[in-house]
This record gives C-alpha cells, structure tokens and sequence, in this order.
C-alpha cells in the first residue's frame, strides 16, 4: 500500500479520540514538569509549574479544537500539507497564547525579554512537534500496513465465501428447471444478488437491505426443502437506518439450514430475532439439533467465517458466542453501533 495519504484519510485523526487527547494532556504535561525543574533556582518552583502546565494545556488543546473543526477540508489534502497545517496550527497557538501572557501576565515573564519570550516559546513548539510528527508518521504506516493485511484477509475469506453461494444455490437452479422454468428463474436472479453480495463482503450495507437479501437466500432454500424449512422472524415494527458488514446474517441462517434442517427428516423451524439498542445490535438464531448433525463435518465453518471478519472489522469489538441447550443450538451475535457511527463520521 501507498505510504502517502489517501483521500479522506487524516493523518492524525487518533489525536480527536478520547485516547489521543489524554495522550496530548499527558505529554504537555510532562513537558511542563521538564520546562519548570530546568532552572537552577528553585524560587516558586510550584507556581512556575502551574503557570506552565495552564500555558501548554491550553496551547495544545486550543490547536486541536482548530485542526478538529477543519478536519474535513484537511483530510482531502496530501500527507505534506496535513502536517504543514499541524506545525502551523500548533505554532500559531503558541505565539497566540505567548502574546497574550506577554500583556496580560506580566509578572510571570518580568525577568524574561518580551521577544526572548515568545521566540523561545515558538522554539520548544516546533521542536515537539518536529518530534511529534515523526511517531505520527511512523505510527500511520504501520496502520496503513495492518489495514493492508485485514483487507488480505478479507479477500481471502470473500474467495471462500463465494463457492460456497454457487455450489448450493446453482445445485437447486438445476433441479427447478426440471419442473418448474420459472421458479428456476427466480432461483437465478436470487443467486445473482447472493453472489452480488459475496464480491461485497467486508464492505457496509443496510440492516434493511441484510435482512431482505437474508429472505431471498430463505427464499431459494425453500424450493430445496419445501415445508421441512420454516423461519419465524421476530424483528422491530421499524428497524433503524444502521449499516452492518455485508453477510452478516445471512450466514448465520446458511448454516442454521445446514446444520438443522438438512440433516432432519422431518425439517426444522428456525429462529430469528434482532434487537437494538443505543448501543448495539443482538442478532439471535436458534436452530434445533438433528440426531445426524453429529455425523455432518464442517460445522461452525461458517461461524468462524464471520468470528473473523467481524473482529477484523470491528476491531475485536464485536461479539460472536455459540450456547447450545438441550436439542437447540443458539447463535448470538452483538454489533456495537457506536464504532459503526463513529466510522460514517470519520
């Protein structure tokens, strides 16, 4: 991948979460305690602390509030002119704030040249931000390189995925053009959108849209299996425009149908309910256990399929667990909606 910055990329970005302005407030502050041990004197030590630490903190969070509100026109600009702007806007902020001490504290700075002063102070913020801006760009890289890696992986799990809808689903399109053309038909136009969907994964899509290309794959099983496969949906009277990961729950039913109603003679119902809070969203499938279940190999392949992905995308945020009681194996499934909002905002 290309170590230059890509469109809508923003360099430092991690510096507006709540982990990069502690991490900002904490260097300030040990640059503070460094700046006022300095001397050789030790005459008001404390008060020279304070004064300083009141300084840095406001220099450091005032320059933030301004790269925060341009972060939008910023991050359609080349990596150059990224870190131009957080050298200007730092040092900016700081001959700001160090004229401002200069007229309104000046028994702070009385011994010190009101240019001496300043200078100084545009010296220490160029140098920390010299500083800075190479961790920030070491620190990019190796993100840009772990996103490489998590895209690899997402593209070899795609490459899996997709055999898989045409195997299944190009077997039933065989058997109804046998018997009934136009339901054969129907049965193609369902496994051109699955097959859609598998070029797809890792990408977002609606809830709406997940659970209707779901009723579509329910749909083209049930030329397979007749009455033997019954879902019972329990969903929202309206479900909310979020976006989930494409093929999230459609595999969940997939496997819920291998590995509960195939092998039963006398098939199964299955189980599904969302539920939606401000913070997540808990995808339940339950499936009963058939006696030959124990005899199919591969199970919980699917599982593991969408374990992975979702942790690469979610960054291990996302929770997949697998109970079973007594004849019924339950699936639940906890997507964290903040992550999921904080990435259409970014």
């Amino acid at each position: 991948m290309s170590k230059s910055v890509q469109t809508n990329t923003l360099l430092f970005a991690a510096l507006f979460k709540e982990r990069g302005v502690l991490a900002t407030l904490v260097v300030a502050q040990v640059i503070a305690t460094i700046l006022a041990f300095a001397p050789a004197t030790a005459d008001d030590i404390w008060i020279r602390l304070g004064g300083i630490s009141l300084f840095l903190h406001l220099t450091f969070l005032s320059s933030l509030t301004w790269l925060y509100l341009l972060r939008k026109p910023l991050a359609n600009l080349g990596q150059p002119w990224q870190l131009s702007a957080l050298m200007a806007s730092l040092l900016l902020t700081t001959a700001v704030f160090s004229g401002l001490l200069v007229t309104y504290g000046g028994d702070f700075i009385a011994q010190q040249h009101t240019y001496q002063f300043i200078l100084r102070n545009l010296l220490v913020a160029f140098l920390v931000t010299a500083l800075f801006i190479q961790f920030l760009t070491i620190h990019f890289e190796k993100d840009q390189q772990t996103n490489a890696l998590a895209r690899a992986e997402l593209d070899a799990l795609q490459a899996r995925i997709r055999p898989h809808f045409l195997y299944n689903s190009l077997n039933t399109a065989a058997e109804l053009t046998h018997y009934d053309p136009q339901a054969a038909e129907q049965a193609i136009l369902a496994l051109a959108a699955l097959s859609q969907a598998a070029m797809r994964v890792g990408k977002e899509t609606a809830l709406s849209d997940e659970i209707a290309l779901t009723q579509q794959y329910i749909a083209l099983e049930s030329w397979r299996f007749a009455d033997r496969l019954q879902v019972n949906w329990q969903l929202p009277e309206q479900l909310p425009e979020i976006t989930i990961p494409c093929l999230t729950l459609q595999p969940l039913l997939e496997n819920a149908v291998c590995h509960g109603v195939e092998p039963s003679l006398t098939g199964a119902i299955i189980y599904v309910e969302l539920h939606i809070s401000k913070r997540s969203l808990v995808i339940l499938v339950e499936n009963p256990i058939s006696s030959q279940q124990q005899k199919r190999s591969g199970n919980g392949m699917a599982l593991n399929n969408i374990r992975q992905r979702l942790d690469l995308y979610y960054q291990g945020h996302a929770k997949l667990t697998m109970t079973t009681r007594g004849d019924i194996f339950r699936v639940k499934l906890v997507l964290p909606l903040a992550i999921n909002n904080a990435k259409e905002q970014a």
